[in-house]
């Protein structure tokens, strides 16, 4: 891998194209863009990067889920993570945010579940002016990312670089077996594949980890390219600004006072960093930027703005120590259901995961951050598709550190409903005999407030995260779309030369867990940049 001395370098256009974040969405263009030996690619990560796969420390490689969970990670909370914190709403404002902060991105400490987007979020894309992401164009890229060992059809595709499995029926801990058998018996369909495009109900996950390693695109994309003499990486790096003269984008410039230019310069460093570094460079609203003393240079208000995530919260009961015996396989979550809630006009706008978390449990493989000194089991209530929006703005005080965050979660009575309906159908499902063996006492909320909708709301406002699927702060749009930040093709309205590929040009959060949409993005958009677009 080649690597850059830290002398400040003459302004000259060595690099066709510069990368910075080598993440779901960065990695994927590094490696397509690098393919074509006179493309000249600088990709800057501000984490680690390594040579071999050999290289990489387990706690990435074998880590099984974000801070989501209770158990089978230990990134989440090191120097692998930005370690953000945010405003969940007024009355939750110190919530945690991991994000990947090492090649690969989020893809290296999240909980690889590998579910894509349905096909009435690219309809409500296309709604928006943005006619070529229908769910027919980006199914292609979908299949051209995948190595599906499960199905071999035509929504799949068995050659990608990415491979993708499910845990069979068979496997399932007694907890999750429990929870599979429970809704169907409540009148949930079946699923053996949740990505089938009208694909919903209860079955297995998609995970992109075979054989208890993770398959980022660290592993999966950038280091099979960097043997490729075209493609130079500088790891441990930040990028703080860049130049933008006359609506034309004209380099970098990195912490460590380096200046880099490039023809093209692709922004992919997720959806916070990514509007952090727009607005430190100018490009954001005049007077909110002149407030804090950044010269402005170009007027795009829509940066940082339409924040959008799932906003979950957990049911928790007291477990008995028998699940303890099945720890050989405690991971990522394996079993899910996708439904639409009551008196919702938006398909499959929910998601239930059971959850456990071992007490007491000293394999290193399961170190746990938690109060909770016992064990205990959960269901997850996941909203898939919150109207409300947040916003991502500098820190007055210091605007190259860390953002303020604030989610917005519930600013209205349609998802409050809708994380109300879903917390008591998890209830109704828990209350199922199949449980019985190893369901105690409910812990979270009080039972009380199940029968008391202000003190369940409190409850919901003092206790709804994430569940780390932030997007949408660089919106795409049309140019007549006063908050859009890019084109249909990620390049930044206004200003020659520069793209912003990654989740935050999300016009709003797809349906599923985002990772596969945003690797998706990467491989659609490099072909675009291939095609002159």
């Amino acid at each position: 891998m080649k690597k850059r001395n830290n002398l400040k370098t003459i302004m000259k256009k060595i690099y066709d194209y510069i990368i910075i974040g080598s993440g779901s969405s960065g990695g994927v263009l590094a490696s397509r863009l690098s393919e074509n030996s006179n493309n000249h690619v600088l990709l800057i990560e501000a984490g680690n990067t390594f040579e071999t796969v050999d290289d990489i420390p387990d706690v990435l490689k074998k880590g099984m889920a974000t801070g989501a969970d209770w158990s089978g990670n230990l990134a989440v909370g090191t120097q692998f993570d930005w370690k953000y914190k945010a405003i969940s709403n007024e009355e939750f404002k110190n919530m945690g945010v991991p994000r990947g902060k090492v090649i690969g991105g989020t893809s290296s400490i999240n909980g690889q579940v590998f579910i894509r987007a349905i096909p009435e979020d690219f309809e409500n894309w296309n709604r928006m002016g943005l006619d070529n992401w229908s769910y027919k164009e980006c199914l292609k890229y979908y299949i051209k990312l995948e190595n599906d060992l499960d199905f071999n059809n035509e929504f799949h595709g068995n050659e990608g670089p990415i491979p993708v499995r499910r845990h069979k029926i068979d496997t399932l801990l007694e907890d999750q077996l429990a929870f599979y058998e429970s809704v169907q018996e409540m009148g949930f369909p079946v699923t053996e594949d949740h990505n089938l495009p009208y694909s919903e109900g209860v079955g297995p996950l998609p995970l992109n980890n075979v054989n208890g390693m993770r398959w980022s695109t660290g592993i999966s994309y950038v280091i099979p390219a960097l043997h490729r003499d075209n493609l130079e990486v500088l790891s441990n790096t930040i990028c703080e600004k860049i130049i933008i003269d006359n609506g034309i984008q004209r380099g970098v410039i990195l912490k460590d006072g380096n200046v880099f230019e490039g023809n093209e310069i692709i922004l992919s460093a997720g959806a916070v960093e990514s509007p952090k570094l727009l607005l430190n460079s100018g490009v954001g609203d005049k007077d909110s930027l002149s407030n804090i003393g950044i010269n402005h240079v170009h007027q795009l208000p829509g940066v940082g703005l339409n924040l959008s995530d799932h906003p979950a919260v957990e049911l928790v009961w007291k477990s008995s120590e028998k699940l303890l015996d099945q720890l050989s396989d405690v991971g990522a979550q394996k079993v899910g259901l996708r439904y639409t809630s009551e008196n919702s006009d938006d398909r499959l706008d929910m998601m239930s995961v059971m959850r456990f978390k071992p007490a007491g449990v000293s394999n290193e493989e399961y170190i746990i951050n938690s109060d909770s000194k016992e064990s205990n089991i959960a269901i997850t209530t996941g909203l898939y598709l919150a109207k409300s929006h947040g916003k991502l703005s500098l820190n007055p005080e210091n605007s190259k550190g860390s953002p303020i965050i604030n989610y917005n979660y519930l600013n209205n009575d349609y998802d409050t409903e809708r994380i109300i309906n879903g917390i008591k159908l998890n209830y109704e499902i828990a209350r199922n005999s199949k449980f019985d063996p190893f369901k105690g006492d409910l812990i979270e909320p009080l039972p009380e407030a199940l029968e008391d909708e202000k003190l369940l709301r409190h409850w919901i406002n003092s206790k709804v995260h994430t569940m780390h699927h932030i997007s949408g702060t660089c919106k795409m749009g049309s140019e007549d779309d006063e908050n859009a930040v890019t084109n249909k093709h990620g390049k930044v309205h206004g200003i020659e030369g520069l793209r912003v590929v990654d989740c935050s040009i999300m016009p709003d959060c797809v349906r599923a867990n985002t990772n596969a949409t945003a690797v998706m993005m990467g491989e659609k958009i490099s072909d675009h940049i291939k095609f002159g677009e």
